[in-house]
């Protein structure tokens, strides 16, 4: 058994069968529609844009007490430390009360981390974590190669509409588009202050898939393989293709489709797609 614990956030959405091989643990936003509160594990994306045509919805951090559960079960389990990765502090408070939670148990090694990111940005980073974790990396070696490998790790979605962003106040620097011209499509990213911001304006999605993949190109002039996420909003069809043609292009990288939940979904609304990806390191 290894010694270090990884644990992440719900909006980080790797498939179960990584969370499960990598044992890494998921403390789960959550979701409130009209009257109703949700965990978001406990509600599919297809349930929760079924629930949302009867309200609105909105979304909060997990408590203290739940971070405390999940690192106290750890310990108990038999781990010596826990690397803890979340989504960027400028959007949630989910870190504030992760750090909360290891106040309470001063005797444990807990080290949080902020990804600056979140959806497959932050979840890719667990996952390197867990991998690094397997390796036998200590707590601190990890959050040091997290740091790095954060420089490193693009992530870009594309949007059919502010409305969601706006309404939820995670819309940051990309409230400059307002008052723009319609019928845009932006490309959104988190700034290097963990923002969510505007990095290109372009008047088709097609044009802005082109701009995304650009900066995957760029990404790949540096050398080396890399781990690319595809995600999405109810577009398994887009995702599935574009992976497709990903595969084609870099058949040495290693590709996966990833399905945002209703967290992200919340913010982002319906029929958003897009890319995270960064490097494969060698340890």
């Amino acid at each position: 058994m290894r010694k270090t614990a990884i644990v992440m956030d719900s909006t980080g959405y790797l498939t179960p069968d990584l969370l499960k091989n990598y044992d890494i643990k998921v403390v789960p936003l959550n979701v409130m529609i009209g009257s109703e509160s949700f965990s978001e594990n406990e509600l599919s994306i297809e349930n929760f844009f079924v629930k949302l045509g009867q309200g609105t919805s909105t979304t909060s951090q997990p408590s203290v007490g739940a971070f405390l559960q999940v690192y106290q079960s750890l310990i108990a389990a038999g781990y010596k430390e826990v690397v803890s990765i979340h989504l960027s502090q400028k959007i949630s408070g989910t870190i504030t009360a992760a750090r909360m939670a290891c106040k309470l148990l001063p005797d444990v090694s807990i080290q949080v981390f902020d990804s600056g990111s979140s959806a497959l940005g932050l979840g890719l980073l667990a996952w390197a974590a867990a991998e690094w974790a397997d390796d036998g990396l200590d707590a601190l070696a990890i959050i040091n190669d997290l740091s790095k490998l954060k420089e490193r790790t693009g992530l870009y979605f594309i949007v059919d509409t502010l409305e969601y962003l706006q309404r939820g106040g995670r819309i940051g620097g990309a409230a400059a588009l307002f008052g723009t011209l319609l019928k845009i499509k932006p490309i959104l990213y988190f700034n290097p202050s963990g923002e969510i911001d505007v990095f290109e304006k372009v008047r088709t999605k097609g044009r802005a898939w082109q701009r995304v993949f650009k900066e995957l190109e760029r990404a790949h002039s540096l050398g080396g393989s890399y781990r690319i996420a595809v995600m999405h909003v109810e577009l398994p069809e887009e995702a599935n293709d574009i992976a497709k043609r990903l595969k084609g292009k870099y058949p040495n990288d290693e590709i996966r489709v990833f399905e945002a939940g209703p967290v992200i979904a919340t913010h982002v609304g319906p029929g958003a797609s897009g890319l995270s990806f960064y490097p494969l390191i060698d340890k």
